[in-house]
């Protein structure tokens, strides 16, 4: 298991302050959350869930958390690999212990894996803890922003596009119980977080604060 010196170490990871200079220029405004809960990004590979994570981040000032990136740091080896020697059960057992353990530190943004919502336990887990916001595209949008298919197992078997939206399909009923839901298309980051952070905005989940000459 991954030591809790070692995920606390990562909680605290920030990003270069480059980084920081290209998320913020696709933030409007200021913004702060409201409660302690995290925010939890779902949804199937290719929605977006880590590139707007790490934006909505640095537009909250909370630490981002991918949980693909702490199982592959826990096990020392890639995803695909996992698959590969252990299989899929093995590596959602992991990817569950550490969205649990994930949820216990407090506000943050947790960027989950595509099926991680479809467990059950993990969902429900989820459902109680904290806000999740399924993060949506089409098929054909989706894999336009996968890049190599190769690199993800569940895309290896067989035509990519038909697999993703047979993927949708059956995820959608799990993905549906979601707190909040947005869609989002080919726009930029910018349009997809002023949409995100409208969104949670109007939920009560995030406060935009006005510039203090005029408050």
């Amino acid at each position: 298991m991954l030591a809790q010196h070692s995920f606390l170490a990562f909680l605290m990871m920030s990003f270069p302050t480059s980084l920081i200079k290209k998320f913020r220029s696709d933030i409007e405004g200021d913004y702060r959350c409201i409660g302690d809960e995290p925010l939890v990004l779902v949804g199937l590979m290719g929605s977006g869930k880590s590139a707007l994570g790490k934006r909505l981040s640095v537009a909250l000032s909370l630490p981002f958390v991918d949980s693909d990136t702490l199982v592959e740091e826990e096990a020392g080896i890639t995803i695909a690999e996992i698959f590969e020697l252990a299989g899929e059960a093995r590596f959602r057992e992991m990817e569950r212990r550490i969205i649990l353990t994930t949820l216990e530190q407090g506000a943050c943004i947790l960027s989950t894996g595509g099926g991680a919502f479809c467990n059950p336990e993990t969902r429900a887990a989820i459902k109680e803890n904290a806000t999740s916001i399924w993060i949506d595209s089409s098929p054909d949008t989706l894999l336009s922003r996968i890049g190599n298919p190769a690199s993800r197992p569940l895309l290896a078997t067989g035509d990519p596009l038909k697999i993703l939206t047979k993927l949708r399909k059956e995820r959608a009923a799990d993905y549906g119980e979601a707190d909040l839901y947005l869609r989002t298309g080919k726009q930029s980051h910018r349009v997809a977080m002023k949409k995100l952070l409208k969104l949670l905005t109007d939920a009560g989940h995030v406060e935009r604060l006005l510039p203090d000459s005029t408050r």
